[in-house]
């Protein structure tokens, strides 16, 4: 009986009330110190890096809230190599200081890739392979074969190329086309001074369309 009366009595309210004032001021306390600690609700805007170069963004003084890691290079032949294309997070998102800024720049040098098989492939088919490849058609020549306006060879520096073999994204790919058994024509725009023809081929110019 004297337990319980205990239980109910000022005295232990007292102490059990004191104890959770203490127990909230602790808490309270440590939050405001973790958010102070941590920069809770302080953010700053990302910047907008694109067109820089990598090497100047890292050295100025400008940037020195956030930190960069290059995520990825892509070759672009009308920009400086180090020029940031892409930047995550994106301009103006909110983000605390010291955030990590994954960027894409522009490589010194083209990708590489894997040489299409284009034999037997309509001049259409095969000019849209090497488009998707991102290899360019350079110039035709023409042999008598049954399938007409088909590739029967793919050249590479005025040399057969096979399919798989590892070349730069940009790189020019010549045609050997066969004419079938019709006549067979094609627009000419202009013709280079400096095209020479392959031997036992006719040569026509290629006008990209």
């Amino acid at each position: 009986m004297d337990f319980i009366r205990f239980l109910f009595s000022w005295k232990f309210v007292k102490q059990v009330l004191l104890a959770i004032v203490f127990s909230a001021a602790i808490v309270w306390g440590t939050m405001i110190f973790l958010s102070s600690y941590t920069g809770h609700n302080k953010y700053i805007p990302v910047p907008d890096i694109r067109g820089k170069l990598i090497e100047e963004v890292v050295q100025s003084s400008f940037y020195t809230d956030f930190r960069f890691i290059v995520l990825d290079s892509v070759f672009d032949a009308d920009l400086p190599p180090g020029t940031i294309l892409y930047q995550d997070p994106w301009v103006d998102t909110r983000v605390k200081q010291n955030r990590q800024i994954y960027v894409t720049i522009s490589s010194s040098t083209p990708d590489k890739v894997s040489m299409p098989d284009l034999k037997f492939l309509t001049l259409r088919q095969a000019e849209s392979m090497l488009g998707s490849y991102g290899l360019k058609v350079g110039n035709l020549y023409y042999t008598p074969a049954f399938d007409a306006d088909a590739v029967q060879q793919q050249m590479y520096n005025d040399q057969p190329i096979e399919p798989g073999e590892r070349i730069y994204k940009g790189s020019v790919i010549d045609l050997v086309v066969g004419t079938g058994g019709g006549s067979y024509q094609i627009l000419i725009e202009e013709t280079p001074a400096d095209t020479v023809p392959l031997e036992g081929y006719e040569v026509r110019d290629y006008i990209g369309g």
